[in-house]
C-alpha cells in the first residue's frame, strides 16, 4: 500500500475565550489516499472547517492555535513548515473552496484577474499565458461565454455561476488536493447537481484528490469514496461509503442516516435526532454523544470511548461495539 497523499494525526486545534482554552477539535486522524474522494461529515459546530482551515494553516490565531498532532502532506508534516513555503503551497499543491462565493471573490476585480493572480503567483508565465490559461478554465468548468465572465465582476454572476469560478480558482493550478468546504450549500438543488457532476469529471480528468466537507450524506453518496463522520470535534466512524449507508454502527451515524427523507417510503414525519450538539469544552467525562443517544448505558457516562475497530476498514467510537459488549450482547441472544 503506498503512502496516503495526506495523513492528519492526533490533530488538536484549541481557541481561547476569556483567558480560557477550549479544544475544538479534538485528537482527530484521518488520511486521503491519491485519487481519492474523502468525506467530512456532521452537524454544524463539530469542527469540520476548523480542521479543512488547520490543514491549509488558515486558522486565525489568536484566538485559535493548533495545540498538536501533525498533518502529513506527502510524507512532509505541513505544521514545521515556515509561512512563505505555506504560501507557495495554498492554493497551488493544495487548494480549497469555500462555502459562500459572494464573500470569497473579490468584488472589486474582474473575474479574469483573480484567476490570473492564482496562475502568475504560482506559474512562471506571462500575462497573455495566463489569460489564456484562465479562460480555458472558465470553459472548463461550463461557463458559457468564457471571454465575457472574464472581463466580468462577481455580482453581475448568478450564484452557480460564482460557484464555477471559485471552482476554477481552486483547479486553475492543478493542485493535488482540493478541499470543498460545504461548497453547494447556497446553491438550489439543480446548480448542485451541476456542479457536483463538474467536480466528479474534473476529479476523473486531473486525478486530484478531494476532501469533501459537508454536512448531507445524500452528497456524500453520490461523490465519496470513504467516509469520516465528526461530533464535537471527534472523529465517531470512519468508513467507505457502502458500509456507512448499509451497515453503520455508531448511533450518531444511525441518527444521520435516519433523518434523510427515502422517496420510496411515503411518512409523515422524518426522525430527528433529540437534543443540541453539545458546546465545545461543556462535556469532560464520558462518551459525548450520550445525552443525545438512544442506547446510551453506565459506562457511557463514565469513559470516553476510543475509536474500536469493528474491521479492518470501519472504525466506531463507541462502547457498544467493545469486545465485553459484543460478547455480552452474544452471550444474551
Amino acid at each position: 500500500m503506498s503512502e496516503p497523499l495526506l495523513n492528519v494525526q492526533n490533530l488538536e486545534v484549541t481557541f481561547s475565550s476569556d483567558g480560557k482554552e477550549t479544544a475544538v477539535v479534538d485528537g482527530v486522524s484521518f488520511h486521503i489516499n491519491k485519487g481519492e474522494t474523502l468525506g467530512i461529515v456532521g452537524e454544524s459546530g463539530c469542527g469540520k472547517s476548523v480542521t479543512s482551515l488547520s490543514i491549509m494553516r488558515l486558522i486565525p490565531s489568536p484566538p485559535g492555535k493548533i495545540a498538536g498532532g501533525a498533518i502529513l502532506f506527502e510524507g512532509e508534516n505541513l505544521l514545521g513548515l515556515p509561512e512563505k513555503k505555506m504560501r507557495q503551497i495554498r492554493g497551488n499543491i493544495i487548494s480549497m473552496i469555500f462555502q459562500e462565493p459572494m464573500t470569497s471573490l473579490n468584488p472589486v476585480f474582474s473575474i479574469g484577474r483573480q484567476i490570473d493572480e492564482v496562475l502568475l503567483l504560482h506559474n512562471n508565465i506571462s500575462t497573455v499565458q495566463a489569460r489564456k490559461r484562465s479562460i480555458e478554465m472558465l470553459k472548463m468548468v461550463g461557463i458559457p461565454r468564457a471571454e465575457k465572465i472574464y472581463t466580468s465582476f462577481p455580482y453581475e454572476l448568478s450564484g452557480g455561476m460564482r460557484q464555477r469560478v471559485m471552482i476554477a480558482i481552486g483547479l486553475a493550478c492543478q493542485p493535488k488536493l482540493l478541499i470543498a468546504d460545504e461548497p453547494t450549500t447556497a446553491l438550489d438543488v439543480t446548480i448542485q447537481a451541476q456542479i457536483l457532476d463538474l467536480m466528479q469529471d474534473l476529479k476523473e480528468r486531473t486525478d486530484t484528490s478531494i476532501m469533501f466537507i459537508t454536512h448531507d450524506l445524500g452528497v456524500v453518496a453520490e461523490m465519496c469514496d470513504r467516509v469520516v463522520v465528526m461530533y464535537a470535534g471527534q472523529v465517531v466512524e470512519t468508513t467507505d461509503v457502502d458500509t456507512l449507508f448499509n451497515d453503520p454502527k455508531h448511533p450518531y451515524t444511525l441518527g444521520l442516516l435516519g433523518s434523510i427523507p427515502n422517496v420510496e417510503e411515503k411518512i409523515d414525519r422524518l426522525e430527528a435526532i433529540p437534543g443540541q450538539v453539545p458546546q465545545p469544552g461543556s462535556i469532560t467525562q464520558g462518551c459525548r454523544f450520550r445525552d443525545r443517544c438512544p442506547e446510551a448505558f453506565e459506562r457511557c457516562a463514565e469513559e470516553n470511548p476510543p475509536l474500536i475497530a469493528v474491521s479492518d476498514t470501519h472504525q466506531c467510537r463507541c462502547w457498544l461495539h467493545s469486545e465485553e459488549q459484543e460478547a455480552m450482547h452474544h452471550g444474551q441472544s
